[in-house]
C-alpha cells in the first residue's frame, strides 16, 4: 500500500535480539521485498521521545508523535526533504521537533555536514549511525517491516507495523503474535541507548 505524504500513520514497533519467528509469521502471510542495505544517521534528543529525526539517502526526514491510541503511536511526517535543506525548515520543523528553540541567524539552506555541525554543538543532542537490512511486507491494508540493525558492534532486530487504519494494525499485530509486546519507537530505543547507559 502507499501512504499519502501528509497522511498520519499508526505504528507499532518492537526491538529484540531475535525476531525471526515474527519475520516468519509475516512471510507466511505475504512475500517480503528485501531492500538494499542503508546507512542512516539518527539525530537523537534527550528532551523528548515525541520526535524521530534522521538522515537517509541524502534526505532529512522528521516524524512527530501526534497521539497514542491503545498500544499504537500515531506519527506525522512534517518533513522529508533532500539536502540542502532550507534554514526555514530547520528553524520551524527540525529544531522544534528536537525540543530546541534556536535562530540560526542566516538565510538560505544547509548541506548535511553544516546541519550536523550546527546540531553537534547542542548538549541535548547526539547522533548515531545505524546500518539497516530491511524487508517490507505489504498486506494491502498495512505495511510491516523486519529489519536487522547494526549499531557499532551490536546487532539487534526490529519489526514494525504501519497503517492508516488503527484496526488494521491491531489485527496484524494479533496475527503475527506481537499484540502483547510493548510498543517501542526508535526515539525511545535510541534515547535509552545514548543517554541512559
Amino acid at each position: 500500500m502507499k501512504f499519502a505524504p501528509d497522511e498520519t500513520r499508526f505504528e507499532f514497533r518492537v526491538f529484540a535480539p531475535d525476531l525471526s519467528s515474527t519475520r516468519d509469521a509475516l512471510a507466511a502471510l505475504v512475500q517480503g521485498n528485501q531492500l538494499p542495505e542503508s546507512r542512516e544517521t539518527y539525530i537523537v534528543t534527550r528532551l523528548n521521545i515525541e520526535s524521530n529525526v534522521k538522515i537517509r539517502g541524502g534526505r532529512l526526514q522528521v516524524k512527530t508523535l501526534q497521539a497514542r491510541r491503545g498500544l499504537l503511536d500515531q506519527w506525522a511526517r512534517p518533513l522529508d526533504a533532500e539536502f540542502p535543506v532550507s534554514v526555514a525548515d530547520v528553524e520551524n520543523i527540525v529544531l522544534p521537533a528536537l525540543g530546541l528553540d534556536l535562530e540560526i541567524g542566516e538565510r538560505g539552506a544547509l548541506v548535511e555536514s553544516a546541519l550536523l555541525a550546527l546540531l553537534g554543538n547542542q548538549h541535548a543532542l547526539a547522533t548515531i549511525d545505524v546500518v539497516k537490512q530491511r524487508t517490507l511486507y505489504d498486506t494491502a491494508d498495512c505495511v510491516a517491516e523486519f529489519t536487522h540493525l547494526t549499531i557499532g558492534d551490536d546487532a539487534i532486530e526490529t519489526v514494525a507495523i504501519e497503517a492508516a487504519d488503527p484496526f488494521a494494525a491491531e489485527a496484524l499485530m494479533q496475527n503475527i503474535g506481537i499484540a502483547d509486546a510493548e510498543n517501542d519507537s526508535y526515539a525511545e530505543f535510541l534515547q535509552r541507548r545514548l543517554f541512559q547507559t
